[in-house]
């Protein structure tokens, strides 16, 4: 009875909350004030905040075309296997307390392995289409995850040699003691660099190379449509919520509960409001930044980004 209860758990964790459904609302919600506030900040009205919603409906009832030159199994597959990857890495990141659904040892290494793994998909997914905009995305998009990708593990390293651990829960517990890594100043310079480096994993500009919408349509995506692209969209959508719960728990504390007034805030409502902040800081850069180059991208990240990163690390290693 015990495995079967159990088991039963494990399917609600993983489907509802903190897994798919909950993450893909969340996610749909925030991008959906993101576009507003982008509408608003480039003068205009800009679509509800319920866009992102009727957009998803819209594409889970159009026609769901594979294009003839496609390798069918891999284009697929590849919405699928990401959607079901970052599901699986929101079991991984505290939500409703400081403690996750799933706690593993050293569970930020399996954590950035499945933040990885959409990127994989999308190269996948762009190169099986058979589309010539597809495949051009994806080989920027191979380019970009060489450049962000090792900034983003530099300034993780530097937060957990300092704290002595790369078990996200005992980060949390620290920040508890100590106060937030973000005010640590010599983790400032990784914090920096790991917000640059997150603006290139979620492929918001000036990292959008990738996508370019004025020079190869939608890159990797050019050829999904209907129900794919909807899963597409949805797996972007929880992407930006699962590296905002991820740098929440690295240097803002993790979701924490408080009495305010007497008043019981729970550790899901500042969970929601510590990621949304960060949300909109990315919604803030890519309107306020011009798309760079892919070539610019790289120099930036392999020269500027790694400084940062390694600065801190440096420091963390050398000052007591």
């Amino acid at each position: 009875m015990n495995a079967v209860l159990d088991i039963l758990q494990f399917i609600y964790h993983s489907l509802v909350f903190p897994g798919l459904l909950f993450v893909s609302i969340v996610g749909l919600l925030y991008v959906g004030i993101d576009r507003k506030v982008t509408g608003h900040l480039q003068h205009r009205i800009g679509p509800p905040i319920w866009q992102e919603f009727l957009d998803f409906g819209k594409l889970m009832t159009k026609e769901d075309i594979t294009p003839a030159a496609a390798i069918k199994p891999v284009f697929v597959a590849a919405p699928l296997l990401a959607l079901g990857s970052l599901a699986a890495v929101m079991l991984l990141l505290p939500v409703n307390s400081p403690q996750p659904t799933l706690q593993l040892t050293a569970d930020l290494i399996v954590i950035i392995y499945l933040l990885n793994i959409p990127a994989i998909f999308m190269i996948l997914g762009g190169y099986s289409s058979g589309s010539p905009f597809a495949i051009a995305g994806a080989g920027r998009y191979i380019v970009q995850l060489l450049g962000y990708e090792f900034v983003f593990i530099l300034s993780i390293a530097a937060i957990a040699i300092k704290v002595g651990t790369l078990n996200l829960t005992d980060i949390i517990k620290y920040q508890g003691k100590s106060g937030w890594l973000l005010f640590d100043w010599k983790l400032v310079p990784a914090i920096v660099a790991m917000l640059i480096a997150a603006q290139g994993k979620l492929l918001r500009t000036p990292f959008d190379i990738p996508e370019a919408e004025t020079e190869i349509v939608a890159g990797p995506l050019t050829e999904y449509s209907g129900p794919k692209l909807a899963i597409w969209r949805t797996a972007y959508n929880v992407e930006t919520i699962a590296v905002a719960a991820l740098l929440t728990s690295l240097f803002l504390g993790g979701p924490t509960a408080y009495i305010i007034g007497g008043v019981q805030i729970p550790a899901i409502v500042d969970f929601l409001i510590k990621t949304f902040l960060i949300v909109m800081l990315t919604t803030l850069v890519r309107n306020i930044v011009a798309r760079v180059r892919i070539d610019q991208a790289l120099k930036f990240y392999w020269t500027f980004g790694i400084l940062l990163a390694a600065i801190s690390l440096i420091l963390v290693m050398v000052v007591p």
